[in-house]
């Protein structure tokens, strides 16, 4: 999943309702709920009575979202929406290339949950992240008016354009949030088909940065290598979900 956080003071007059939420969930867990809790008996019902009784609505009337807190301590959210969520992206059983071009390896972590999985997230200001889209669609750029008409005819420019495409999508999508929001790349329920020990190793956002980097040096065999390596990985990850998820199914 890829997703954006804004200052909770963005929100107007729901400022007040959020910070009511989170201070409810702070007071109740100590902190966020983790996406594998587990509710026992009559557990969730008398969570959200309680929130419903913190908020002064109605439990059908509850607006949920996802919080965290900036480096500078203020909270920032991600409201979830009903009719599709403008402030996450999703996609099925693979992490899409051009996400990765927002984030630098340095913002890159791995922990373990407390159900044991590995889990690997990055995390950005979205200003940082928008900044790189801009970077790596100048770098494609200036590699099309390098060789003229040979992208047509090369694969590796195929790709390319398939990146700037995507690159596209992100730039626009961004565009409505406010810059001093964060970015949150998560590899959410990949991570339990895929072992610790891979995950620990993955370096999905140095690679891709490794490809433009030749790119730019005008080093194509180099760029055309670690870019197919990148997408051979990923479609591996694509194929193995995808039969574990059938393969459950059946049984």
């Amino acid at each position: 999943m890829l997703i954006v956080y804004e200052p909770i003071d963005k929100f107007g007059r729901m400022s007040e309702y959020w910070k009511r939420y989170i201070n409810f969930y702070e007071e109740y867990w100590g902190g966020p709920t983790s996406p594998y809790g587990v509710w026992f008996g009559n557990e969730y019902n008398d969570f959200r009575g309680r929130l419903s009784s913190a908020l002064r609505v109605p439990d059908e009337e509850i607006e949920d979202c996802l919080f965290m807190k900036s480096k500078g301590g203020g909270y920032l959210i991600s409201p979830f929406r009903s009719f599709g969520n403008a402030y996450i992206l999703d996609s099925d059983n693979h992490v899409p290339l051009h996400w990765f071009i927002l984030f630098d390896d340095s913002e890159r972590e791995f922990f373990y949950t407390h159900m044991g999985f590995g889990r690997v997230h990055y995390a950005a200001g979205l200003k940082n992240g928008a900044g790189r889209i801009d970077e790596a669609d100048r770098i494609i750029e200036e590699s099309f008016k390098k060789y003229g008409g040979e992208e047509n005819a090369h694969p590796l420019f195929m790709k390319l354009k398939k990146i700037q495409s995507g690159l596209f999508e992100l730039r626009t999508w961004l565009s409505e949030f406010d810059e001093a929001g964060y970015l949150v790349l998560d590899y959410g329920e990949l991570c339990s088909f895929l072992s610790p020990y891979t995950l620990n190793n993955d370096r999905s956002s140095k690679e891709i940065w490794d490809a433009l980097s030749n790119l730019e040096k005008k080093d194509l065999e180099q760029c055309r290598l670690v870019l197919g390596l990148f997408l051979q990985k990923w479609q591996t990850v694509r194929q193995k979900v995808s039969e574990d998820i059938t393969g459950k199914g059946a049984q």
